[in-house]
């Protein structure tokens, strides 16, 4: 399979010469929509510059989410969100003048979930494509290719407004237009780019989990006919007969969890009845099958998860720390501690004997069933982050195989999570030393600012399953360095940096890329160009 990036090129936006322009503002104040604004609005060489009042007090996702609903049928896709001064906050996109007009005729003004009315400024023409180069369409593609698996011809969506390849690009499946400009992406992404315009995607299983999906409303046949999984869990789906596009297909898997229609019914027969009105070729459904659901089959799922509202929360907290562990200094930890956090240790039962000359150096076994000595309990227990980050650095470089983890939702209220991850690592050193298994509980507290961190961390390592023996491998190579930075902090960074050096964001860009996003290294190549004069002219236009 051909990658995106071999396929696909990023173009000039126009193939002739588009007149000059001067940047045109539509004021909430006076708002109006007349020929010379149309005229600019309608030029796809142009980045329009949205203004939204008072943005600053509400959730991004809330507030881009409204202003992409309420221009539809027009499509809108905004990138580089920011916070500006007085709580205004701002977003670029290209779009067709009907969505610019849409506004206009709400007077410039924008409903959230909640009934708060947001008044909207739109700067036509704010920045020219070839001071910008930005091409949304084959971000998204790159991304999709990241997400099919063309063996097993798996396509995995889920939680696709939080892909990280993404950047700064809001890209939410749940609203109908952006999800049908994705599957058109796919197909540059997944076939790199069919000549056949309405050629189908090579897919025979289907992941959508974590979209808010209310519906699937799409205006083309995408799939081909080998689809036979559909997995639509922990969506906001109201009614089976919302999923009506996928009915043509031989639909043999369906999962539903999570979903408000799976509270509609009285009973178990009710509800396997009126899927399989719509999916009569469904064997499978939430991991039951059809039929053996009154022989009283469990239901084994490998992860316990709530009803899913912690889903990104938690996935993001567990990438985040142990890829964080694995790097070869733990001091990059620093910050992920509460300033009163525990941190404790025990040993299961260790048998090899390269494990046990590891574990031997470093462990701090704080079985309680095992102590002589209660004194030494507390010796075993480290308490602030200084002690904790110290005892972990005392152990040796691991690697993770995140493959094997499965995690558990313990306990959970506004301010705090409790979960338990279980799976399998393995020492770097010596290359010979077999995997082994750990589990790890965590309680996280969330913070000021919607920060979280850890206030307890119980650590407990055992021998090599049998299983991990034979069959799992853990990756030898280094670990590569890591650095976490959100979409919201990349677009800081960004700001700050034009707000130093008075470079546009097209350059500002492209020295904090080389940068790897350090901005004291960006900072200092931007000095070090600037004092020989090898900073473009065009840097500053």
């Amino acid at each position: 399979m051909a990658s995106p990036t071999s396929t696909t090129t990023t173009t000039s936006p126009t193939t002739s010469v588009q007149p000059p322009w001067e940047p045109h503002r539509i004021t909430y104040l006076k708002p109006s929509f007349d020929s010379h604004e149309k005229a600019l609005a309608s030029r796809d060489d142009l980045w329009h510059k949205f203004i939204i009042f008072d943005g600053a007090r509400y959730r991004r996702a809330d507030v881009l989410r409204a202003v992409v609903t309420t221009c539809q049928p027009a499509l809108l896709v905004p990138i580089m969100y920011t916070v500006e001064d007085k709580g205004k906050t701002a977003f670029l996109a290209k779009c067709a003048s009907n969505a610019v007009e849409t506004l206009v005729s709400l007077d410039m003004s924008v409903t959230l979930p909640g009934g708060q009315e947001l008044r909207i400024d739109i700067v036509l023409g704010y920045l020219g494509a070839q001071e910008l180069r930005v091409n949304t369409s084959k971000i998204i593609a790159e991304a999709l290719y990241a997400r099919y698996e063309p063996v097993k011809k798996t396509f995995n969506l889920d939680d696709f407004e939080n892909e990280r390849a993404l950047g700064s690009i809001f890209c939410p499946i749940s609203i109908p237009h952006i999800f049908d400009l994705v599957l058109r992406c796919s197909r540059t992404g997944i076939m790199g780019g069919s000549r056949e315009a309405n050629s189908r995607l090579p897919v025979r299983e289907l992941s959508l989990r974590y979209n808010r999906l209310t519906a699937i409303i799409l205006y083309d046949k995408f799939f081909n006919y080998h689809l036979t999984k559909l997995d639509l869990r922990h969506n906001q789906i109201l009614d089976v007969e919302y999923l009506r596009y996928f009915c043509e297909y031989k639909i043999s898997e369906l999962w539903l969890d999570g979903n408000p229609l799976c509270a509609r019914y009285a009973n178990s027969q009710d509800y396997i009845q009126a899927v399989k009105n719509f999916f009569p070729h469904l064997q499978t459904l939430d991991g039951v099958v059809i039929g053996m659901e009154q022989k009283f089959v469990p239901c084994i799922q490998s992860n316990y998860l709530g009803n899913g509202t912690r889903i990104p929360l938690i996935r993001q907290f567990v990438k985040h720390f142990f890829t964080l562990y694995d790097q070869e200094d733990r001091i990059v930890m620093n910050g992920l501690y509460d300033k009163n956090a525990f941190y404790s240790m025990t040993l299961g039962g260790i048998t090899n004997h390269a494990h046990k000359e590891i574990v031997k150096t470093f462990s701090t076994n704080r079985n309680l069933l095992k102590f002589v000595d209660y004194a030494k309990c507390q010796e075993s227990l480290f308490w602030g982050p200084e002690k904790i980050i110290t005892a972990l650095r005392r152990q040796p470089p691991t690697a993770h195989n995140f493959k094997t983890f499965h995690v558990d939702l313990l306990s959970e209220e506004d301010n705090y999570v409790v979960i338990s991850v279980q799976g399998l690592f393995s020492y770097r050193l010596p290359a010979s030393c077999p995997p082994m298994l750990f589990n790890r509980t965590f309680i996280i507290i969330r913070k000021e600012d919607n920060e979280y961190c850890i206030v307890n961390d119980q650590y407990y390592i055992d021998g090599t399953p049998a299983v991990a023996a034979s069959e799992v491998k853990i990756d030898p190579r280094p670990v590569p360095k890591f650095t976490v930075l959100s979409v919201t902090e990349k677009e800081q960074l960004l700001r700050f940096l034009r707000e130093l050096t008075t470079m546009n964001i097209r350059y500002c860009y492209k020295y904090l890329q080389d940068a790897d996003w350090n901005i004291r290294n960006a900072i200092t190549t931007f000095v070090k160009n600037y004092s020989v004069n090898d900073v473009c002219p065009e840097a500053f236009q």
